[in-house]
Formats: C-alpha cells, structure tokens, sequence
C-alpha cells in the first residue's frame, strides 16, 4: 500500500490484513521506494501526487489499484497516482481514473447515509 492516509493508506492495509494479506505500507520517507513497491503483487496506491507511480514502481504482472484523484498538472481535468501510459505495458491490471475505484466509494457513502438514516429514525 503507497500511502498512509486514514482515508486510503490506513483502512485499504487493515482490510487485506483481515483478509490474512502480508502487506507493507510505504509512504514518502520510505528508502528506495520503487524497489520496495516493485517487489508487491498487488500495488494499492493513494499518496496524493498526480502520476507519482511509474514503471519502476511496478512488478512485472502485477494488479495496480489507483485511488488517487488528482487536478491534471496540465490543467483540464482529474488523473490519479499511478501514471497509467508508463505504467500499462508492465502492469497485469491497472484501474482508470477517472472512471475506476470512484463508483465502489459512491456506493459504500450511500450505504453509510441510508444506515445513518435509519439510526437516526430508529428503524
């Protein structure tokens, strides 16, 4: 996991954890950090910095999850943490931004308002 955030880094290690995952957190003090996220089957990255991941940051074959939301440097729209171009020829799987992870996150915050509803009204 790249990042270690209590919105993304933080929570996303603690459910694979709980899915009995061997996980390491990197963040931006981390020594040699693409070698240490190139040694991960699955890349999980939410650090905050538009096109931080390149390919050296990545497995041969790996799965690279992309949960930043980033103003495109060049202005004119939103891209993520991973630079998707360098990184898709090595990658097995890369989620898009926009258009990737975002839809799960709508739904779990309508699932957490329709509950705090229902709290709310003791229903």
């Amino acid at each position: 996991v790249l990042g270690r955030s209590m919105v993304v880094g933080k929570p996303v290690s603690m459910l694979l954890l709980g899915e009995n995952a061997t996980v390491t957190i990197c963040h931006s003090k981390t020594k040699d950090l693409p070698k240490v996220c190139a040694n991960a089957d699955v890349l999980v990255a939410g650090v905050g910095r538009a096109r931080m991941v390149k390919a050296d940051y990545v497995k041969e074959g790996a799965v690279v999850i992309d949960v930043g939301i980033n103003a495109k440097p060049e202005g004119g729209g939103i891209c993520g943490d991973v630079d998707t171009d360098d990184v898709v020829g090595k990658a097995s799987m890369v989620t898009p931004v926009p258009a990737g992870v975002g839809s799960v996150t709508t739904s779990i915050l309508a699932k957490h308002v329709i509950k705090a509803c229902k709290q709310q009204n003791n229903k």
